[in-house]
């Protein structure tokens, strides 16, 4: 067995043999799979790597009709292994309006029908497809028969907004940029998600962040129309590419400045303690149980502030192992999967010290700079992809994306003391569940007061 048959083992397919089973020491729950479809997409996002790196999927590999029969090399194996899997993400650029991802949403399904054990399936998406009766009819039927099969098939809606879709996302078609479609298209989208209960993942950019005060409120006035909560239902992701500025840092603090007044103001009624509560202590808000909140302090995780430490992503159009579909870089490449008469027989190893490094390792100790920083408590850090496009390493840090984060952090943090909330928690009683954290995050704050004095 191989080094990378070694890590690849215990950090996954161990997991997947052994499925759900209640031990709470079990890697199972944090060991899902990214199947990468096509980098085929109808937008050209400005801040989007597939438009911008072509090496991240090769041309001659994006024949449908090849990543179709790779997908179902891949999936026999999988039946074959025993796995059961928590999630699986179906990644590519923008298919879902088209007879090619109907297509992959089917062969996937019968699996599923066959015996492969999924509890979740995720699909990023720009909608796009709510334009068309037919995608919309043909998305829906799916939906349901897949919860019929047992496994929930969820979108998540990757749009900006309307005062930055026209900014940083832009289509290939013409019926994705008329403006006497947008408001159709928003109707539609909202009615089609309120319906499956689905919500949202809109990109923070150093491109759009100068509109996001106004966009929030667009977003806000949406998710009360159609009875979602814009603090709880939209996830805003900051994009970590090489081109944040002095006055792009500086327009994103003021944002999330706005943001903190708005929950006070709005959900708090200007209690400072209900507000403590939302951040940090137990309610829905809290960062740690509802997804990423961008205007909260909580402690990082050991590893990268992404899906690269816990998902195995398979480019289904050469099988590929890359790190994730950001990194798919031929010399970042884990390994490939070997097929013989038209069946997966092994993994040829490619480069199995960086599925040490992401896999296996610390990754505030291992990074440059990160281990010795007072930030890295809070830190999301960096994108290894953009790591690499922007130095050639994906290992080491990219100043500008230091720059967003450690402003990012002094902000809430001045905000947070103006506030009260740091002397708030410092009173949080003993047997509150979360007081150790607390204490923690508490130092974590002091320790970067004193550094930055």
């Amino acid at each position: 067995m191989s080094v990378l048959d070694t890590i690849l083992e215990k950090r996954f397919f161990t997991p997947w043999r052994q499925g759900r089973s209640g031990d709470p020491a079990s890697l199972w729950p944090d060991s899902s799979l990214e199947l990468y479809v096509t980098a085929a997409c109808n937008q050209n996002c400005e801040y989007c790597y597939l438009v911008r790196q072509k090496e991240l999927y090769p041309r001659e590999a994006m024949k449908p009709e090849i990543i179709k029969k790779n997908m179902k090399n891949f999936l026999d194996w999988c039946l074959k292994e025993g796995f059961s899997f928590h999630q699986v993400d179906l990644f590519s650029g923008e298919i879902w309006h088209s007879p090619f991802g109907w297509e992959i949403l089917d062969i996937l399904l019968s699996y599923i029908r066959r015996g492969l054990r999924i509890e979740t399936v995720m699909i990023p998406t720009n909608a796009s497809f709510v334009l068309s009766d037919r995608a919309i009819a043909e998305m829906a039927n799916r939906i349901e028969d897949y919860g019929a099969a047992g496994c929930r098939l969820q979108l998540s809606g990757s749009i900006d907004g309307g005062l930055s879709d026209g900014i940083t996302r832009r289509g290939n078609e013409s019926r994705l940029t008329d403006e006497k479609n947008t408001d159709d298209f928003y109707d539609r989208f909202f009615s089609f998600w309120r319906r499956f209960g689905f919500v949202f993942h809109p990109m923070v950019s150093a491109e759009n962040v100068k509109y996001w005060r106004e966009n929030f409120q667009w977003w806000d006035e949406r998710c009360r129309e159609y009875g979602y909560d814009s603090f709880r239902d939209i996830m805003m992701l900051e994009v970590r590419n090489d081109n944040w500025t002095d006055e792009s840092i500086e327009d994103y603090k003021s944002f999330l400045g706005f943001l903190i007044d708005k929950l006070l103001d709005e959900r708090c009624s200007g209690d400072v303690k209900k507000l403590v509560n939302h951040l940090f202590l137990t309610d829905i808000f809290n960062p740690g149980s509802s997804g990423y909140i961008n205007f909260g302090l909580a402690k990082a995780d050991a590893f990268q502030g992404c899906t690269v430490s816990d998902m195995f992503t398979v480019r289904l159009g050469d099988l590929a192992i890359p790190p994730c579909h950001r990194t798919a870089y031929d010399e970042l490449l884990y390994g490939r999967f070997r097929v013989e008469d038209g069946k997966i027989t092994g993994i040829e190893e490619h480069n199995p010290q960086i599925a040490s490094r992401i896999l296996l390792q610390d990754s505030i100790l291992c990074s440059p700079g990160c281990d010795c920083c007072p930030y890295n408590f809070f830190c999301l850090r960096g994108c290894y992809g953009s790591q690499r496009e922007a130095g050639k390493d994906p290992f080491m840090p990219i100043e500008s994306v230091c720059r967003l984060f450690r402003g990012k952090i002094d902000f809430l943090i001045d905000k947070y003391r103006e506030l009260g909330v740091w002397e708030a928690l410092e009173k949080v009683s003993p047997a509150n569940a979360r007081y150790e954290e607390i204490g923690e995050i508490l130092e974590a704050v002091k320790h970067i007061r004193e550094a930055r004095a």
